[in-house]
């Protein structure tokens, strides 16, 4: 799909762009939340997704600059480093510049934002890290709210799998075997493996 959204001209018809957002704004908007907050991660998407388009249509990206995801996580990280420093300039009234490359570097401050942000450092690998942990929890989300499941299975899965509840009690609870249990979670892993192996492909294109 990236592909096909890198040959898109100005006046292409957005429908690849909305299949695209569709299918992976889950992914950017977990990584943008890690980095950002809950609270200024839809702020902090739109913003990228305006400048992912320009991107993309424009050629600014090509494989050599490394793998999409990467590139893409740089520029999630950047937005997060400029709102910061624009809530900064607002609460010491100071005028700063802001300008800064969806590359990673920083304009006035000579060093990349993949190194530092807000005070903490913050590495390549560890972007990576925080991104594969997007991925895993936006593919959970994915399976547990847009496919076809029972409202008892992905009820029994967020107390068993996610919220730790033990497995007799959730047994107790929905007067089903433990064995059913486990069933239901094998079931809805493979689904997330599944979804999550999908993104990442997508992603790396």
């Amino acid at each position: 799909m990236i592909a096909k959204i890198k040959k898109l001209g100005p006046e292409a018809d957005s429908a690849e762009w909305v299949r695209f957002w569709n299918s992976y704004s889950l992914a950017i908007r977990q990584f943008a939340a890690f980095k950002g907050g809950e609270e200024n991660a839809d702020d902090i998407v739109m913003a990228v997704l305006g400048k992912l388009v320009e991107v993309l249509r424009s050629g600014q990206y090509t494989p050599e600059k490394g793998r999409f995801h990467s590139y893409l996580a740089t520029m999630i990280v950047n937005e997060v480093h400029m709102a910061h420093r624009r809530e900064q300039a607002r609460a010491g009234g100071k005028k700063v510049s802001l300008e800064s490359g969806v590359d990673g570097s920083d304009a006035e401050e000579g060093r990349s934002v993949a190194d530092t942000i807000a005070g903490e450092t913050v590495s390549p690998e560890s972007i990576d890290e925080d991104w594969r942990a997007a991925v895993l929890k936006s593919a959970v989300e994915h399976v547990l709210t847009k496919t076809a499941l029972s409202e008892r299975d992905k009820n029994v899965y967020r107390r068993y799998a996610l919220e730790g509840v033990d497995i007799a009690k959730v047994a107790d609870e929905f007067h089903i075997t433990r064995n059913f249990v486990s069933k239901i979670k094998s079931r809805i892993d493979q689904r997330i493996v599944a979804v999550g192996r999908e993104l990442v492909r997508a992603f790396d294109q």
